[in-house]
């Protein structure tokens, strides 16, 4: 029968820490966000080599439990930054089609547009009032605002068939608008010539 593991061994002090449940979370988080777009992932991967940085350091030498600490904050700040860059990837594409939308009144065909515009102005200053040191204190919200954003911006693409039918429609009513004033125009000045030809 094997002896029980020493409480102060390095790989009891990992188990205990939590150490692999926040590298699991933190690469969970990075390979959600890799699905978006591969290089918004690079702060977090970076975040994550600082956390082997410090394992690495730790178990050269299990006296500095501080490294195991700081390998843990930067798991959680690796989870942060991953979906901080979702988020902010995100805000571009609302951008983007609030400019593609621009002569449309969206809330005909998204009654809660204003919400919309809410929500995602509040998560915009969520993440610009966040201290670079504390990011690892704010990476359940990140993840929440990252949730609730990917929601947001499929309902803006789900309703961007039935906006751009009504661009069309409006451009058709603007057409046929212009093609009456061309020919109201050219009738008057026919019937102007007309008149002043008789004369």
């Amino acid at each position: 029968m094997n002896p029980p593991p020493d409480e102060n061994s390095p790989i009891v002090l990992l188990k205990n820490a939590g150490f692999s449940s926040w590298f699991k979370k933190a690469e969970q988080a990075v390979k959600e966000v890799e699905y978006i777009h591969v290089e918004l992932t690079l702060p977090a991967v970076n975040e994550l080599r600082y956390a082997g940085y410090h394992i690495s350091n730790f178990l050269d030498n299990p006296a500095l439990t501080d490294e195991l600490n700081r390998a843990i904050g930067h798991c959680k700040r690796s989870i942060y930054d991953a979906y901080e860059a979702s988020i902010l990837y995100h805000i571009k594409e609302f951008r983007a089609f609030n400019d593609d939308y621009r002569t449309v009144v969206v809330s005909e065909v998204l009654a809660d547009y204003n919400e919309i515009y809410y929500k995602i102005t509040s998560i915009l200053e969520f993440i610009r009032g966040i201290d670079k040191e504390t990011k690892d204190e704010h990476y359940n919200a990140c993840r929440q605002y990252h949730n609730d954003l990917k929601e947001v911006i499929m309902r803006l693409n789900a309703a961007r068939e039935e906006l751009n039918k009504k661009i069309k429609v409006e451009r058709k009513k603007s057409f046929i608008s212009i093609i009456t004033t061309v020919v109201a125009i050219l009738s008057l000045i026919i019937a102007i010539a007309a008149f002043f030809g008789c004369s």
